[in-house]
């Protein structure tokens, strides 16, 4: 039997393996006795179950979860562990505002809320009528909807918070506009990828919705020179094979993408190096925009944050945190460049 469930497992990876040439990460610096190199000292004062979000300023490691109002300020040791030093409170209200996505650009630490709807699940300890009820109704989630900036000092104590949200832009958008009420495990609006491009515009990468042809979004936003205001936004699409956005993260050679499933579709977590442009087919497309490097190995947890390293002369090196485990469990992978 488990011969059996073994041979099940390994169809359905090369199933779900789209890819040419499809080949698996591999950790670099997973918890092991002689690599402290991703090592909490200590249990997150976030909850340490849900991290969503990671990114890195030089010896400043900032977790996000997904539950909660706070992000977590770790420093790092001479034993080159990582530390608590701080709790940013992004609002005084203490609901969940679903923290999915942070990144960094001097002095500023950017979290990203999932702007996404959502639906109760049934309980087998209900009757049926009350199930049907609980599903009926589709709750907005407005502490959800913010898009938060927070200046921080060269010690990463905060000097000022400010947030806005993306409502009217998705509201307004001509595709995006249909999806906005829609609860994230329908294939609504999720959004969970953050990065900052070269000429420090945001990109704000979507789980769902995924479009007809397996098409996945990212809305690229500049924002004001004087004040925390939307100046203009511009829509990119790729197509990761049927995944959306979980993840994503800058580099000197283009943007980490994070992919995975919308919803709980047995499908492998992806990591693509893109080049920030629209990368649809046609006759215009820009060849090699969108490149698929590896997929993760089953890491028992969800991943849901990528942190860019490093390059190699044959391969980059990122680390990925994971909804699930405990304190996210940052792993370094590498994967072959193409």
């Amino acid at each position: 039997m488990r011969n059996f469930q073994s041979m099940l497992l390994s169809t359905l990876l090369l199933f779900f393996c789209y890819a040419p040439n499809c080949m698996s990460a591999f950790p670099i610096a997973d918890r092991t006795s002689n690599d402290q190199a991703w090592l909490v000292s200590e249990p997150l004062q976030i909850d340490n179950m849900n991290i969503s979000g990671i990114t890195i300023n030089k010896d400043w490691l900032f977790l996000a979860s997904d539950e909660g109002n706070q992000i977590e300020v770790l420093k790092r040791t001479q034993n080159q562990q990582w530390q608590f030093h701080s709790l940013i409170t992004l609002t005084n209200n203490p609901n969940e505002i679903d923290i999915e996505a942070l990144a960094w650009q001097a002095p500023y630490l950017y979290a990203l809320g999932s702007h996404s709807a959502k639906r109760k699940k049934i309980k087998a300890g209900l009757s049926e009528k009350e199930n049907i009820k609980r599903l009926q109704k589709v709750y907005p989630e407005p502490d959800r909807q913010q898009l938060f900036r927070i200046e921080l000092d060269n010690q990463s104590k905060v000097q000022q918070i400010e947030s806005l949200s993306l409502t009217t832009e998705l509201s307004k958008h001509p595709i995006l506009k249909s999806f906005v009420g829609i609860p994230s495990k329908e294939n609504g609006i999720d959004i969970e990828g953050l990065a900052i491009d070269k000429k420090s515009r945001l990109l704000l990468g979507f789980r769902g919705p995924v479009l007809r042809g397996n098409i996945a979004i990212v809305l690229r936003v500049q924002l004001a020179k004087k004040a925390f205001k939307i100046k203009k936004t511009k829509t990119l699409y790729f197509n990761a094979q049927g995944r959306g956005v979980r993840g994503l993260s800058e580099s000197d050679q283009g943007i980490l993408v994070l992919a995975g499933p919308v919803g709980d579709q047995l499908m492998s977590y992806q990591v693509y190096l893109w080049d920030g442009k629209n990368a649809l087919n046609g006759k215009d497309q820009t060849p090699n925009g969108l490149q698929y490097l590896c997929d993760l190995p089953d890491t028992g947890g969800k991943p849901e944050g990528i942190e860019f390293i490093k390059f190699n002369q044959n391969s980059i090196e990122f680390v990925v945190v994971n909804d699930g485990l405990t304190n996210g469990k940052p792993t370094q992978f590498q994967c072959p460049l193409p």
